[in-house]
């Protein structure tokens, strides 16, 4: 297979999520925020270190009380030393000093959607609250503050009303609000409704422009496009209604796409195994519980539905994990069988490997010699990244201590801090580091992409895409490479 081709389809295929553009302040206010950010570093982010930084903080806003240049570096100094009430509290200083001004109106939504109150949000310029980022922060602060299903239903409805079908690419923010409101409690035939707008969305293609030049070509197209995850999601609506017989003929038909296919699906099989059972077909269910633990993330949930159900079944949990260790493998090795050439074995140097940390201070990677390596390339623009940073994380819970995880982002520096938040809301025990991927000696020319570096120091592996079919081959070479560092 020639790499450029692929190159070309997944460059294509990138999903940008709104990654926080600079604010028209951002170069003021900049300088600013990397002096504090430097001064920090060099006295050891310590916690007087730390209170020496606020003084500055506070001083700055002082000198400066007419200048919203110093409103923003004030929020994200705040931010960059984890204090996010200040921030709000800044955010919120600005919001009465300035009620005619817009150019933080980005900053205010990144502050109030992530540590704000609904107080907060209810205090923004009415103007702003024809912005669909207004409503779909709101609706973060009521999920964050578990408020009633009815105001859930009301502001997701607000968000859909300002994202026509057209907007909406692959149906995601469809999907997102539809998983939100079942969670949630908000009546499934709302979410029964989105969700199937959010698949006829998806059945058109939402494919890129791109035209296969052979059969090769269509065929990875296809495999690194999702087409058919939102049939989950409306799957999961009618389940909650109790219409068992059509939820499992949509997951019959996302099932049948994801094992063709060999693409990300989303919690498809835990679903398929709980509408198996509710029809009484439990040994399909447990098939269905195993390939859930081989294919997808290796959930709480899954482990305890296979360990109810399996007692169910036998009377006891004798023989269960002899039995789970042998078809998860099973299903493991012939998946991997199956992969695209997305991942690639190889044994060269490191070379060039320059990025830093959170702090700006230089990252060496040699630190963990003597232990085996992922490097996980990713942006908080790239949607496929999210998918592939999940099977990073359940790899790292998987191996343990044996396994460290450096998540390299190629986000611009306005974005670092969001990109932190991002790995500390979904738990992710990842090294965060920041850099330019040009400079390194490996060329990584697209997004996502992983390394294995063993632990000599060499990297062993190289990944650039992600199907489900790949994401397994890239385990099963993990695991030798562990094994071997035994």
């Amino acid at each position: 297979m020639t790499r450029l081709p692929l190159v070309l389809l997944l460059m294509t295929l990138v999903a940008i999520v709104g990654a926080q553009q600079p604010t028209p302040t951002w170069s003021i206010a900049k300088p600013t925020v990397d002096k504090w950010d430097n001064e920090y570093q060099g006295m050891g982010r310590t916690v007087a270190a730390r209170d020496q930084i606020v003084g500055k903080i506070h001083q700055l806003l002082l000198d400066h009380p007419a200048d919203t240049w110093a409103y923003e570096a004030a929020a994200l100094g705040f931010n960059h030393l984890n204090l996010n009430g200040e921030a709000v509290a800044v955010i919120r200083d600005y919001l009465r000093r300035f009620p005619e001004d817009d150019s933080l109106m980005g900053r205010v939504w990144f502050f109030f959607g992530n540590w704000g109150s609904v107080e907060d949000m209810m205090a923004v310029p009415e103007r702003w609250r024809q912005n669909v980022r207004y409503w779909q922060s709101l609706l973060n602060v009521y999920v964050r503050t578990n408020a009633r299903p009815n105001l859930l239903e009301q502001v997701g409805t607000e968000v859909l009303t300002r994202m026509p079908p057209e907007r909406d690419s692959g149906g995601n923010e469809r999907i997102s609000i539809a998983e939100i409101w079942i969670e949630h409690g908000v009546n499934p035939r709302a979410a029964e409704r989105i969700a199937r707008e959010a698949v006829a969305i998806a059945e058109v293609g939402d494919r890129p422009s791109y035209i296969p030049i052979n059969s090769e070509q269509a065929t990875i197209l296809k495999q690194l496009v999702i087409v058919n995850v939102n049939r989950s999601t409306l799957a999961w609506a009618l389940y909650q209604q109790g219409r068992f017989n059509e939820a499992l003929a949509e997951l019959r038909r996302a099932v049948a796409i994801c094992e063709k296919e060999t693409i990300v699906s989303r919690g498809i099989y835990y679903r398929l195994g709980q509408t198996l059972e509710k029809l009484n077909r439990r040994n399909s269910a447990l098939e269905a519980y195993f390939k859930g633990l081989a294919w997808e993330d290796r959930e709480n949930r899954i482990d305890a539905a296979i360990t109810r159900l399996y007692r169910r079944i036998h009377g006891s949990t004798a023989g269960l994990e002899a039995l789970k260790r042998t078809r998860v493998n099973d299903l493991l090795t012939a998946r991997a069988t199956g992969a695209e050439d997305l991942v690639r074995t190889i044994d060269e140097d490191l070379g060039r490997f320059e990025p830093v940390d959170g702090h700006g201070r230089p990252f060496d990677i040699r630190q963990y010699r003597g232990k085996v390596v992922i490097v996980d390339f990713w942006a908080t623009w790239c949607g496929i990244c999210r998918v592939t940073m999940q099977q990073t994380n359940n790899l790292q819970r998987k191996f343990a201590d044996r396994v460290v995880v450096v998540a390299w982002s190629d986000d611009a520096e306005e974005a670092h801090a969001e990109a932190a938040q991002f790995l500390k809301r979904m738990r992710y025990a990842f090294v965060l580091v920041f850099g330019d991927l040009n400079r390194m000696s490996l060329r990584i020319p697209f997004l996502p992409a992983r390394l294995i570096i063993d632990r000599a120091g060499r990297v062993r592996v190289m990944e650039f895409g992600y199907t489900a079919a790949s994401a397994a081959r890239f385990e099963h070479k993990l695991k030798v490479i562990v094994d071997d560092a035994r």
